[in-house]
């Protein structure tokens, strides 16, 4: 499929990445990917350029599709590390809040039950 320069800034725009990334990643000159992101056409760019930048648009995320851009769903995390992590952090801030004084409803409220 060739890809147009609107597709290309769409797709970085989407990445939230920057020309000098996508020139890193591609691994182009950043001349070259302003000239593919300017041009009125990718054709006026070596089409060894234009290929190198699509490749890493898609290794980033992107995918290609027929007049637009859209972004890869990434997988869904494995629920027993989530929520390991998630029960980690809630035991670390309980060790962090241990022996404190814990808020009660006057400290939040004033008599009238209006906030503090």
């Amino acid at each position: 499929m060739i890809i147009t320069p609107v597709q290309i800034r769409a797709a970085r725009a989407l990445l939230r990445l920057e020309q000098q990334d996508i020139s890193r990643r591609a691994p182009v000159p950043v001349l070259i990917v302003r000239q593919i992101e300017s041009a009125p056409d990718a054709h006026s760019v070596p089409p060894v350029a234009v290929a190198a930048v699509q490749h890493a648009l898609e290794a980033a995320g992107a995918e290609f599709i027929p007049h637009g851009v859209g972004r890869h769903m990434t997988e869904k995390p494995d629920a027993a590390v989530l929520f390991a992590s998630l029960q980690a952090l809630s035991l670390r801030s309980a060790e962090r809040l241990h022996g404190q004084a814990l808020l009660t409803g006057s400290d939040l409220y004033v008599q009238d039950g209006l906030p503090a």
